[in-house]
This record gives structure tokens, sequence and C-alpha cells, in this order.
């Protein structure tokens, strides 16, 4: 069987639940394909599609809350998916002739823009595969839901009912969670990681997580243990944003306490399963990993829209605390610490809510589908 595993690079998490779902394939004994919509778009849609975002969300977020909110509003109107879906399938005619050629026995989404574009295929007769969506936060913007499409599969049931109340049949959503690799597992030797990460075995670990692209007010969350230096060390992890990694190690340098920096890294699970506690903003797919590694998480710098949906959603499961100013996080962050008893409360709550095995209940669910198992 070979699935085709479409997403957007329109953030980092679309792309790692792609690869998630990839690897889910592989111990499944299935081929996959995994490909980025924007590739087959014209150089100034997929800039203005990917990099306008990440803009937006920088430099102007509640400005993006409005736009995301707006959007939930309307984006069902008929009128409005007709515009958009035209636009669409003018921008990714580049995509047709890869379609002809890949013969794929199911499509699996993780971004709305390819599911509504071979939604319209379907309902033009030049698609027929099986053709499934999968959520990446943890409620469902109302741009997901569309038509021809066989299954979605959410992180919550919140994002399942958020489906159904605009037009999806109740049989055709499934709560499986967010789809993570096979690497995020709880850590029985937190030591032997931090060993072999260069850290110190016996002293405390607070990760710092600015996302993908390094978007956050980390250098303000670094500058509030100068003020309040704790006993503990403090790793964080810029992604691909290098200026930020320049300001976060010329910060770092003026801390008491032991700093290491990363920028773009591949083992973010054993940066995880190192940590005793993780601050990070909200993404759908950090959230769902640091649940799976069973972590206890601060939420930092929520997104209007999205990532202030993810952190209701894991506030009020009790899975996490909110920092709301950045000089608090010594603040925060040492009650977690200095008692075990609550981050063994947060440590269970997360691994309760966690779905680490929503990549390959996904695939196999499809596989089904498809009449392949």
């Amino acid at each position: 069987m070979k699935l085709l595993i479409l997403h957007a690079s329109a953030g980092a998490g679309h792309k790692r639940a792609a690869e998630a779902l990839s690897a889910a394939c592989l111990r499944e004994g299935m081929d996959s394909v995994v490909h980025d919509i924007l590739e087959f778009t014209p150089p100034l849609f997929r800039k203005t599609y990917a990099a306008g975002y990440l803009n937006m969300v920088r430099s102007a977020p509640e400005l993006w809350g409005y736009f995301y909110s707006l959007t939930d509003r309307k984006s069902q109107n008929p009128w409005h998916r007709r515009i958009r879906t035209t636009f669409n399938k003018l921008n990714t005619r580049a995509f047709e002739s890869f379609w002809q050629d890949i013969q794929a026995d199911a499509v699996i989404c993780t971004h709305f823009l390819p599911l509504e574009i071979l939604g319209r295929r379907r309902a033009e007769k030049t698609a027929k595969v099986p053709l499934f969506g999968v959520v990446t936060d943890f409620a469902a913007h109302s741009l997901w839901s569309c038509p021809n499409v066989d299954g979605y599969f959410t992180g919550s049931e919140e994002a399942r009912r958020q489906l159904i109340r605009r037009g999806q049949p109740p049989g055709r959503a499934w709560v499986t969670g967010i789809p993570v690799s096979p690497e995020f597992i709880p850590s029985s030797d937190a030591d032997g990681l931090r060993i072999r990460l260069g850290l110190t075995p016996d002293l405390p670990v607070i990760l710092i997580l600015c996302g993908g692209f390094g978007v956050g007010s980390v250098v303000d969350v670094l500058g509030s243990f100068l003020r309040e230096p704790l006993h503990a060390q403090l790793v964080v992890v810029t992604g691909n944003n290098e200026m930020l990694k320049e300001q976060v190690t010329r910060k770092a340098r003026e801390l008491t306490m032991p700093v290491m920096v990363h920028g773009f890294v591949t083992n973010i699970h054993e940066l995880i399963g190192a940590a005793d506690v993780v601050i990070s903003k909200p993404g759908g797919l950090t959230s769902a990993e640091v649940l799976a590694m069973g972590r206890p998480l601060v939420i930092m710098d929520p997104i209007p829209g999205q990532e202030q949906r993810n952190a209701e959603y894991l506030l009020e499961n009790g899975v996490a605390v909110r920092l709301v100013d950045p000089l608090d996080a010594p603040f925060k962050v040492w009650p977690i610490l200095e008692n075990a008893e609550r981050r063994r409360s947060l440590s269970d709550a997360a691994l309760r809510l966690a779905r680490p095995h929503a990549a390959r209940l996904i695939v196999r669910h499809v596989a089904r589908q498809a009449g392949r198992i």
C-alpha cells in the first residue's frame, strides 16, 4: 500500500505530523510519500503563504488572532469557499502531473490547503482515492471542514465536535491524538541522557523551546533567570531563527546558571527526555510531544488563535501552567522543581492525556478504509 501524505510549510508542526505518519507507515510495512503542497505553487504564492503567516505571528500576533477568528466565522460561506478553492486550484496547477504519476492508494493531509484542493478534485471526479485530514491542533478551525473528505483524525473530543457542527458526519471523525514520531516516549534514563547531551546529571534541567521558526519572548524569559537564578541548568532551542540564537547566546553569557543554547535540532526528543520541566509555546505538535514524554509544561506566548485554544485545552486538563509575564519564569518553574509531588502530578496528568501511538492508529485506520488490511 502507498500513502501520499501532504502538508504545507506554514509553521513547522504540519510537516512534523506528516513525518510522524510516514514513520508509522514504515513500522506498519506500508510505503509513503511526503510532500509539501506549496512545492507545486508559484514562488510568490509560496512565499506569501508561508512567510506571510510567520511574519504576521512574529510582528502582529493580535492581527493574526483577528484574521483567525474572522476566517473561522466566514470560511464556510459558499461564496467565500468558491473563491478560495478556485484561487487555490489556479495556484496548484503544477500538482496535476504529480497527481497523475503518484498512483497513491489513499491520501492523508496534515494541513487544510491540500485537503481542500483534493476535496474539489474528488467533486470533479479527477481524484477517487480515499482522502483524510489530520487536525494538528487541539481545536479545529472551520477551514478544516471540507466536502468530499472520507474522515478526520483529531487530537481532542472538542476538535471532533467542532468538525461535526460544521457539517462532517459523526461517523467520519475520530479522536486519535495528534501524531508524533515514535521517539517520543517517556525516558527511564534521564541521567544517561543528560550525560550524553553534555549536561550535569544531578542538576535539574529547564528546557525552553521556541518552535521550529524561533518565535516568542525567549530572551526575556532567559533574562528572568538573571534576576532570580535557580539551582538548575537551562537548555534553550531557538529553531531556525539564527538572529534569535545570537541574542540568546549573548544573554546566556550574563547568567550565573549553566546555559546550553541550540538552534535547529533533530534530537528534540532527547532534550525533552532530559528535562524536568519544559517552557514552550503551545503549538499542537510540540505540546503533543511533551505530553507523550510526560513532562510538566509551562506555556508561554500563545499566538491568538490556534495556540490560544491549545493553551486553554492544556490548562483545562491540568497538564500545564500558564506563564503570562516572561519575567515570572523562575516564579512559575521553581515550585515544580522544588515539589516532587507537584512535578509528579503534572507528569501523570500529561501521560494520561497523551496519545503517543496516534500515528500508528491513523495509518492503520486509513489502510482499513482503503481496503488494504
